[in-house]
């Protein structure tokens, strides 16, 4: 299973979120920075504790020679501790993206038998997008922020990855959004009106613990408990099985009928063109945490 994650100009957080995702996967789940500007966890959630000699390019090296499943276990680095979901650094440097067999990436990640892969595919716009990444994916979740500016961004984004996707053969089907702290000031039903994507979940404003993922600031006592944390686990949770049910749709193997999503508190916008279930999205925060910061959340 393969996951891809961007973020629109203006958005908060694709590696943060992508680890902490990562973190709180119920199935072996590694991480793979596919950020086409190069990758920065080594120097984030690693604090450069190991030297770059495991990264994206020597793992299509490899995978010529062992295959794709294999490679992908030699090249894993876990610097941050036990808290951190093992993975694969990113390009060394920008101008690498344009070498990059990017089909063959992706291709081989869908078919890694011991584990489900999230990718972090970094922000839409500022580089040559890794297309095959995002259509090889299951999911494509695009985080948008819930400020005007953010919002506007990813709005004019939204159609062209649609198109993108559409002219290099794919479908769009799979496009969802999640929304970094929202309530500033606009909330989860207007993003996804606005998007024209369902919003299947939400993340809270919460530093602390942002910058063990970002900067390999030390975790603490509370950690697991922290906000972004338990959100997270929330967002893993609907991930996988949003996923699944679209693998199992896309390969035939259950019936064509889509199968039913656990009723929640409310919808968040819908799948365009209805072909698979409509995603479901709690229209209260998970856990009891409040909507933002200006009421009180974290």
């Amino acid at each position: 299973m393969l996951i891809s994650l961007i973020s629109a100009k203006g958005s908060p957080g694709v590696t943060t979120t992508t680890l902490a995702v990562a973190s709180r996967w119920s199935r072996p789940a590694v991480v793979v920075d596919a950020d086409p500007l190069s990758g920065d966890m080594l120097a984030g959630v690693g604090a450069g504790r190991i030297p770059a000699a495991a990264n994206l390019m020597e793992l299509m090296v490899a995978a010529r020679t062992v295959g794709m499943a294999d490679a992908l276990a030699d090249q894993l680095v876990r610097p941050g501790g036990e808290h951190c979901p093992p993975f694969v650094p990113g390009l060394g440097a920008p101008g690498q993206a344009a070498g990059l067999a990017w089909e063959k990436l992706a291709a081989g990640l869908t078919s890694v038998p011991w584990a489900d892969v999230l990718a972090d595919c970094g922000r839409y716009g500022t580089a040559p997008t890794p297309l095959p990444m995002l259509m090889h994916s299951e999911l494509v979740v695009l985080l948008v922020g819930s400020c005007l500016r953010s919002v506007r961004a990813a709005q004019r984004s939204v159609p062209v990855i649609r198109a993108e996707l559409t002219r290099a053969g794919g479908v769009a089907d799979h496009l969802v959004a999640v929304v970094v702290d929202p309530g500033q000031p606009y909330g989860q039903s207007e993003i996804a009106e606005a998007l024209e994507l369902p919003v299947i979940a939400w993340l809270p404003h919460d530093p602390p613990t942002a910058a063990v993922w970002s900067d390999g600031a030390d975790p603490g006592r509370g950690f697991a408990r922290s906000p972004l944390q338990r959100a997270a686990a929330h967002l893993a949770a609907q991930l996988m099985s949003l996923a699944t049910q679209r693998q199992a749709w896309l390969d035939g193997s259950r019936s064509r009928t889509p199968p039913d999503v656990p009723a929640q508190a409310g919808l968040v916008g819908l799948v365009p063109g209805g072909e698979w279930p409509v995603i479901p999205a709690p229209t209260t925060p998970a856990n009891g945490m409040r909507r933002s910061r200006s009421e009180g959340g974290s």
